[in-house]
């Protein structure tokens, strides 16, 4: 007996579709008007999140990131668990980022970083890609609502109230609108690091908006280009992030329902494009192997930040309760947390209403899949793309975030508002123009929260703040808020945040690190030290504490002490190179000269963009009378940035001090016009000038 033939896809209608039907194509004017729409609602919701500082996974990713410095290193991110790790595009969109950002004033707490702290750049890109993505969904919605298997119902005039603009047009526009403004979505958006999510996303879309294009476009070669076109953008998601890995299962899902009306056509008419699909598996499979466990953050056998064991077991629970969560959110975004910590759920009995609403739904969706198509698409979307996150296998840093249900939230958006349609005409047509208002009302509440939550971001200490507030139980948060208010100056309300991140947890390697470096900083660097010897006892590829170990102990004066715990940052984390930089210092100190001038000729050889190592180099070069190296070393740094007043002054006194005083008292002259009123340049300068001819 052969097979139903599937009934069709998001209405019960009766009798299947035929797809030899022909649709007139989307007015051009309805859909610019509609993207332009698009672009000034995320402009207005999104407006205010651009003063926001880095925070939590930004520092790694970015503000630490020696990677993105160099355009030969973009496409190489480092393999220490960052957001970046695995994800080469989304680490050369931040080396662009530094890179425009190395156009204003140099970042002062890191001497030749310049711009780096230039954070309005990084959140205008985030916007631009949120926005493009936006539209890519609204192409995508409206080009299926007027595809083959959907056109005959929604390719009519919505009626003179839309400006000739089709049914398909106008709920393409609500479903793109809605996903758009909703303050879920702060977390992908605003909150840099999280890049990866909204740029998989973009890609996400427009492989399947190539799809749609591709099938629906006239023309072989016009059609091909597009399929090419959906294959690059699938290639460039797999590059970005691995929750990419379900695009190709789901772009022959929606073929199946809504372009060609079963598996063998869309395959028979479009087999490259599968193929070309199947094949960016490939990459992903390399980034994969190449990031294994994600310096030890996502995996199998890991324990959480505070040692505790996840098991795919326990990270599956916390998943029920999780997604659950993410739902409600979705209907009532309050409240949002920025950070939910690094907890998980112990026992089935704790969240068996969860499980079994998410079982229902899962099954509901593969029983639709085959019933109802179109439905059931929405239902694998949903489920595939939170999937490699949200299921068994264990991200021990983050068992639950907001950010991951960008994506699914357009599965979530689009349901929503095409139920609201098929209620509509149910009911008649003034409940439909009921729902439409309603629909309005709803993106301007939704809007006018994203604005308030981006408000949260405007300061770390805020926005962990927040967080303690609404999570009091989650250490992370604690210790984070403890290295906003560090950051602040505000020394003794971060001891009492770290304090408490401690009470919670007190095997929390990260917590007694930062907890360390807040009291060194404040020069107590005795009590620093067992915090810092503790942390790396617990956690010894933590390379930052062992940096603090050696900071605190050089600042002692136990530089042999130092040396081994510079030894030890470098030999875990060989990207961390102020670790080299320092260990250079301390090794001059001890009057190893030969093999302190080896480890800063390599730093320099290995990096030569690192302007503090080639200028601890030139000042060692200086001082052991090799003053024309040196003088080459502050020339090469003011080439990289001609503001850098260190390496200006110094290659003033160089030339001075190799004879050629003329040349190194015009060269502080002009530091000095460059920055009136320098009381050390005008010492210098004075000294200079008393010495005589």
């Amino acid at each position: 007996m052969s097979a139903p033939m599937p009934s069709p896809p998001l209405h019960t209608d009766s009798g299947p579709p035929s797809v030899s039907v022909v649709v007139g194509r989307p007015s051009r004017l309805a859909g610019w008007l509609g993207a332009a729409l698009l672009a000034l609602a995320a402009l207005l919701a999104w407006g205010n999140s651009f003063r926001g500082p880095f925070v939590l996974d930004d520092l790694p990713a970015i503000a630490d990131n020696a990677s993105i410095r160099q355009w030969r290193t973009a496409l190489w991110p480092p393999n220490e668990g960052q957001t970046v790790t695995g994800r080469p595009l989304v680490n050369l969109s931040f080396a662009v980022n530094h890179r425009l950002a190395a156009k204003g004033p140099p970042a002062p707490e890191t001497p030749g970083l310049p711009g780096r702290d230039e954070v309005w750049g990084y959140h205008a890109f985030n916007l631009a890609i949120h926005i493009g993505a936006g539209l890519a969904l609204f192409g995508l919605v409206r080009r299926t609502l007027h595809g083959p298997m959907l056109g005959v119902r929604f390719a009519a005039p919505a009626g003179p109230v839309w400006l000739g603009a089709s049914t398909g047009d106008v709920l393409a526009f609500f479903v793109a609108l809605l996903w758009t403004v909703h303050p879920l979505q702060t977390g992908a958006v605003t909150y840099i690091a999280q890049r990866a999510e909204s740029l998989c996303a973009l890609f996400y879309l427009l492989t399947l908006y190539c799809l749609a294009r591709g099938t629906t476009t006239g023309g072989a070669t016009r059609s091909r280009v597009w399929l090419v076109a959906g294959v690059i953008a699938c290639l460039g998601g797999m590059a970005s992030k691995e929750v990419m890995v379900s695009a190709p299962l789901l772009a022959l899902l929606c073929d199946r329902a809504f372009f060609a009306g079963s598996f063998a056509v869309a395959l028979r008419r479009r087999w490259g494009f599968y193929a070309g699909l199947a094949a960016t598996w490939g990459l992903l499979l390399a980034l994969a192997w190449h990031a294994g466990k994600r310096g030890e953050t996502a995996g199998f056998g890991l324990q959480d930040p505070s040692g505790v064991p996840i098991t795919p077991w326990t990270y599956l629970l916390r998943q029920c309760e999780a997604i659950v969560q993410y739902l409600r959110l979705v209907v009532w975004p309050d409240p949002l947390v920025s950070d939910y910590g690094f907890d998980v759920v112990g026992s089935a009995s704790q969240v068996w209403p969860q499980g079994l609403l998410l079982l229902a739904l899962f099954g509901a969706a593969l029983v639709a899949l085959w019933r109802w198509p179109g439905w059931g698409v929405l239902g694998v979307w949903f489920f595939a793309i939170l999937g490699p996150s949200s299921s068994v296998i264990p991200v021990i840093t983050e068992t639950a975030a907001e950010h991951r249900m960008y994506l699914p939230l357009a599965a979530v958006a689009t349901a929503a508002v095409l139920g609201a349609h098929a209620l509509g005409r149910r009911l008649g047509r003034g409940v439909s123009a009921g729902l439409a208002c309603a629909g309005l009302v709803a993106a301007v509440a939704l809007g006018v929260t994203t604005w308030q939550r981006n408000t949260d971001y405007r300061s770390a200490a805020n926005l962990w703040r927040d967080a303690v507030a609404k999570r009091p139980q989650n250490a992370r948060a604690h210790q984070e808020l403890g290295l906003a208010l560090a950051k602040e100056g505000r020394a003794e309300e971060a001891f009492a945040a770290y304090r408490e991140a401690l009470r919670l947890v007190p095997y929390y390697p990260t917590a007694l690190n930062n907890y360390g470096t807040a009291l060194a900083e404040a020069g107590r660097h005795t009590e620093a030290i067992p915090l810092f010897a503790q942390a790396v006892r617990l956690k010894p590829g933590l390379g930052e504490a062992w940096l603090g170990l050696g900071n605190a102990h050089a600042n002692l004066g136990r530089f042999a002490d130092a040396t081994t715990a510079y030894q030890q940052a470098l030999e875990h984390r060989p990207d961390l190179l102020i670790a080299a930089n320092n260990l250079g210092r301390v090794l001059e100190a001890q009057g190893r000269n030969d093999e302190a001038h080896a480890v800063l000729q390599k730093l320099v050889d290995d990096h030569p963009g690192y302007a503090l190592g080639r200028f601890t180099l030139a000042n060692f070069l200086g001082t052991h009378g090799r003053i024309g190296e040196a003088v080459g070393h502050y020339r090469a740094l003011l080439e990289q940035n001609p503001r850098d007043l260190g390496a200006a002054v110094n290659l003033g006194v160089a030339l001075f001090l190799s004879g050629n005083k003329a040349d190194g008292i015009a060269q502080l002259e002009a530091v000095l016009r460059a920055n009136p009123g320098n009381a050390d340049v005008q010492q210098k300068l004075a000294e200079m000038r008393a010495s005589g001819p």
